[in-house]
C-alpha cells in the first residue's frame, strides 16, 4: 500500500509543489496463505471493538470523525491494528522515496508513474530476498502479489500502467537476486474485501509517518514485525531511497 503522493514535482521550477509530501511510501506484508482468515479474524474483532462495522474498510487516513471516532479512539484502534502485524516477524517492507532528490537525480524518474515502478521494483526485491532465504533458491514457492486497484469506475489506465512495470521488474529482477517466484500477474483486489491490503495500508502510515512527521508512535509498535538482515531493518525491510 501507498501513503503520501507519488507526484508533486514542478520540472520547471525543479521543486517539490508546495502542500505535497516529501516522501511518498510503498509497503507490503508477507503473509502465508494459511494465516489470511486468522488474520481477518482478528482485525473484524477490532472492528467491533470500536463499534465499527466489522466488514467495512477502515484506510489509515479515515477521518476519525468519518467514523464517530474521537481522536484518541482512533489513535487506539490504529495501535491494535498494528499490534495484529506485530505478531508475524520478518513480514513487512517499507520503500521510502525521498522525491525531490528521485526526480532531481534520476533520468528515468520523470513522472509518478516512474516513481511508483521503481518503488515497486524495490519492495518486489526484498520480497525476492526474504523468500529464497527462508525457503532455499530452489525451492521456487509461487508468491501473488496483491495491490489495492487504483482505477475508478472510468479509467483503468493506472492499474494497467502498473501492471506493465511489475511485468517488467519480474522479468528484469535486480543486480542482486531475480524474482522467479512471483506469478505473471499483478493482482488488484478492491482494499474494502482484503484483510492483507488493510494491515499494509497501516504499516506504510506507521511508516510513512516516522520519515514525514518524525513521530515513531505507531513505527515502534511494527518494528517487530519488519524484515531484518543480520539483525538491522535498514536496507533490508526499510529502504530509503535518497
Amino acid at each position: 500500500m501507498r501513503v503520501g503522493q507519488p507526484g508533486g514535482f514542478d520540472a520547471e521550477k525543479n521543486e517539490l509543489n508546495k502542500n505535497t509530501s516529501k516522501y511518498f511510501v510503498l509497503s507490503g506484508f508477507m503473509v502465508e496463505a494459511n494465516e489470511i482468515l486468522n488474520i481477518e479474524k482478528k482485525l473484524r474483532k477490532i472492528k467491533e471493538k470500536y463499534g465499527l462495522n466489522p466488514y467495512h474498510e477502515i484506510k489509515w487516513n479515515t477521518k476519525y470523525k468519518n467514523i464517530n471516532l474521537d481522536y484518541e479512539q482512533i489513535m487506539c484502534l490504529k495501535k491494535d491494528i498494528i499490534h495484529i502485524v506485530n505478531k508475524y516477524k520478518n513480514s513487512v517492507v517499507g520503500i521510502i522515496m525521498d522525491k525531490e532528490y528521485c526526480f532531481k537525480n534520476k533520468k528515468f524518474v520523470n513522472d509518478h508513474n516512474d516513481l511508483y515502478s521503481l518503488a515497486l521494483h524495490l519492495l518486489m526485491e526484498r520480497f525476492c530476498m526474504s523468500i529464497t532465504s527462508k525457503e532455499g533458491k530452489k525451492n521456487r514457492i509461487p508468491v501473488m502479489l496483491m495491490a489495492d486497484s487504483r482505477k475508478t469506475n472510468l479509467n483503468n489506465k493506472l492499474d494497467t500502467e502498473l501492471q506493465v512495470s511489475y511485468l517488467r521488474a519480474k522479468n528484469m529482477g535486480t543486480y542482486f537476486v531475480k524474482f522467479p517466484n512471483f506469478c505473471d500477474s499483478l493482482i488488484f483486489v478492491n482494499s474494502d474485501y482484503s484483510a492483507g491490503i488493510q494491515l499494509a495500508d497501516f504499516c506504510a502510515g506507521a511508516i510513512f509517518r516516522k520519515y514525514e512527521g518524525n513521530d515513531e508512535t505507531f513505527f515502534n509498535i511494527l518494528q517487530n514485525s519488519i524484515r531484518k538482515h543480520k539483525g538491522s531493518i535498514e536496507g533490508a525491510g526499510i529502504k530509503l531511497y535518497k
